[in-house]
């Protein structure tokens, strides 16, 4: 019993450590100024609390559209407390990746492992110390916020794995409904997260068991998650379909089809694969050269090793020849093979951007462990290999730190020019510079339109650039003020495109600045005489 005790007290500061760790990397690594806070993050929950969907427009180019629930917990501790202290609640979020991944490792090792605990452990710390899971550290990208519920949903289904093959029925379904709402909550948050939504799926279809009984779990799973997904996002779905006619808003407008917008699906298909080859040897191709699927300068062989390891493993098991004593029990892997499968697999298919399938990068180092240990093999050489494995994708793992800056007071801090009438001035964006987080900070009188951009363009004829279009003309009928927000290494471009809308930028200029980005520029627009 007291030895049962320790492990409990071992196990819950093992748990709590991890979140104390990330918080003080977080402040350590310095305040993010990252392209998305500076888009959209901080815009968002400010646009939902203040009802501004309708008012503004594409201020945020394709994500002022995006579920801004995710935003709000960051808002407000950033809008009641310091910088730092906002820094160090996300490092805490953050960190609760570590303790599932240890949970994770300590119920998929055997328990006739002395050192079971201690590995898990350190099998966690490899997790979290991935490039990506390094990089996203305090940081509003969010892939490492919704992994925590992924991970905790795949935690489950190995932890109860015995449970959910052959025990009452009544709890097996609780376990399947936790796992899938917690993975349908994730994706509702960030629907890039949808491969894990598969892949809990077939992690649930991975347990050994009778066919119908897998059945009934996999259903049960995908209703959860499903219910999670829409207690997470089905409010903004409405609210998308409500106002734009896509529910998905701008994404697949080619199938769902806004008349807004253009026909097009809108996504971020730069990374895709070309050909098979591409698709088979992607894995090494973006550990290699990080340009193949990021925007970062990140090399991580997480991934890379894990996609040679566990198709082995895999292979293996199924010829009978595993090992009889393996690091992690069949079943274990199993599911953890399943899962990674089905995760990389859809990722590839649909994405292939590396940021979102953070989450497999930070389990590949147990996947490792996992594969490596069913080699039939004596148990010295089995654990020489999986060190040496463990210390290669640490070793050549590169580290970057993202764009970064001293903590100011705030989180978020910019200084406007003063408004002479913004209950009668009206904004307009120009340029692809995200600009979005200064939005809260000038008088909330103020409509802000970007009509340049990612999304709309005064040279695309689309029904939402008109409608931005009468706006403008009734705005200057009614004698209101017109002014420009833009980064000066753009003046030119926003020059054309306010030139296309027959209007023109006058001399007359102030600054914006902020702790975030470079000054801004906000000058008075004019309609002249002349203009078409």
């Amino acid at each position: 019993m007291q030895a049962a005790s320790r492990a409990r007290a071992g196990d819950w500061a093992v748990f709590a450590a991890g979140p104390l760790a990330i918080a003080l990397l977080a402040l350590w690594l310095g305040q993010s100024t990252s392209w998305d806070l500076r888009n959209y993050h901080w815009y968002n929950p400010y646009a939902l609390l203040h009802g501004r969907i309708a008012f503004d427009a594409a201020v945020a180019h394709h994500a002022t559209y995006y579920n801004p629930l995710i935003d709000l917990p960051l808002w407000l501790v950033g809008n009641l407390a310091p910088a730092t202290v906002a820094a160090a609640f996300l490092g805490l979020v953050q960190g609760l990746n570590f303790s599932f991944l240890y949970l994770l490792a300590r119920d998929a090792l055997s328990p006739a492992l002395i050192l079971r605990r201690p590995l898990a452990a350190l099998l966690a710390l490899a997790g979290v110390s991935g490039g990506y899971a390094v990089i996203l550290t305090g940081t509003t990208y969010y892939d490492n916020v919704v992994s925590v519920p992924v991970l905790a949903a795949l935690w489950l289904i190995v932890r109860d794995r015995v449970l959910l093959d052959a025990g009452p029925w009544p709890k097996a379904r609780r376990t399947a409904i936790w796992a899938g709402a917690l993975v349908g909550v994730a994706v509702g948050l960030k629907l890039p997260t949808a491969p894990f939504g598969l892949a809990i799926l077939a992690a649930v279809a991975a347990v050994p068991g009778a066919h119908a009984r897998r059945a009934g779990l996999v259903f049960v799973t995908g209703l959860a998650a499903f219910a999670g997904l829409m207690a997470a996002s089905g409010w903004w779905f409405f609210v998308l379909w409500r106002e734009t006619g896509n529910p998905l808003f701008p994404y697949f407008n080619d199938l769902i089809g806004s008349t807004l917008i253009l026909d097009s699906s809108y996504r971020d298909t730069r990374f895709l694969p070309k050909s098979a080859w591409d698709a088979f040897a992607f894995p090494f191709r973006f550990a290699a050269d990080w340009r193949v699927s990021s925007d970062w300068a990140v090399n991580d062989w997480r991934i890379a090793f894990a996609y040679v390891a566990v198709p082995l493993g895999a292979l293996v098991a199924a010829s009978g020849l595993a090992s009889s004593a393996p690091p992690a029990p069949r079943r274990a892997s199993r599911i953890l093979f399943a899962f990674a499968a089905a995760a990389y697999l859809s990722w590839l298919a649909v994405f292939a951007i590396y940021r979102y399938i953070t989450p497999l990068e930070m389990i590949a180092p147990l996947l490792i462990v996992a594969a490596i240990g069913l080699a039939p093999l004596p148990s010295p050489a089995r654990w020489g290999a999986i060190a040496l494995a463990l210390l290669a994708v640490v070793g050549l793992t590169t580290l970057h730190k993202g764009n970064r800056a001293a903590f100011a007071e705030r989180f978020v801090e910019v200084a406007v020019p003063a408004i002479a009438r913004p209950e009668a001035t009206m904004a307009l964006m120009t340029g692809v510079e995200p600009m979005g987080f200064t939005v809260p900070f000038f008088p909330p009188k103020i409509a802000f339109l970007r009509v340049d951009g990612y999304l709309v363009g005064p040279d695309k004829d689309t029904a939402f650039l008109r409608r931005m279009r009468d706006r403008i003309g009734a705005h200057l009928a009614g004698g209101g003020d017109l002014f420009t927000l833009f980064l000066p290494a753009e003046a030119a471009r926003g020059d054309r495109a306010l030139d296309l809308l027959g209007l023109k930028r006058t001399g007359d200029c102030a600054e914006v600045r902020s702790n975030l980005a470079p000054t801004l520029a906000w000058c008075r627009v004019v309609k002249p005489e002349t203009a078409p």
